[in-house]
């Protein structure tokens, strides 16, 4: 994908504190904490990283919607952070965005081929560090 400079500059860096917080909601399965934690973020947020946030959200609140058995709701907010975290590169603030997205999209097939069991698991948020040279002290001991 092409990535404007704008974009990929404002990826660079570790991510703010609640995002660091939102990853271990995120990785403890209390979806609805994360979208609470994710949508301040969202709120404060101007510029090129107010989509992914956005995305983020809307990834969240799918399985959020899957966990409550809305699969209806999940399938439709999923797709739609699906295609937005796509347009952004494959590691920003941090976030392996690459892994997220192969698991949310694998994750949204399940649901879309009828949600049958056995469940997938969900998808994994991680932290990478590769392109921009930011510093791994934020993410120590999380």
């Amino acid at each position: 994908m092409s990535i404007d400079h704008g974009l990929s500059h404002a990826c660079c860096g570790g991510p703010p504190a609640e995002l660091v917080q939102a990853r271990e909601l995120f990785t403890l399965g209390d979806y609805f904490a994360c979208h609470e934690v994710l949508e301040e973020v969202w709120r404060a947020t101007e510029g090129p990283l107010r989509d992914l946030y956005r995305g983020l959200i809307q990834i969240v609140v799918g399985l959020y919607h899957a966990q409550r058995g809305n699969l209806v709701g999940a399938r439709q907010v999923l797709a739609r952070g699906i295609r937005r975290v796509e347009q952004y590169p494959d590691e920003c603030l941090g976030i392996d965005l690459k892994t997220l997205y192969r698991g949310a999209s694998q994750y949204l097939a399940w649901l879309e081929a009828g949600a049958l069991p056995p469940d997938p698991p969900p998808p994994v948020w991680r932290w990478c560090f590769g392109t921009c040279g930011e510093s791994e002290a934020w993410t120590r001991g999380v």
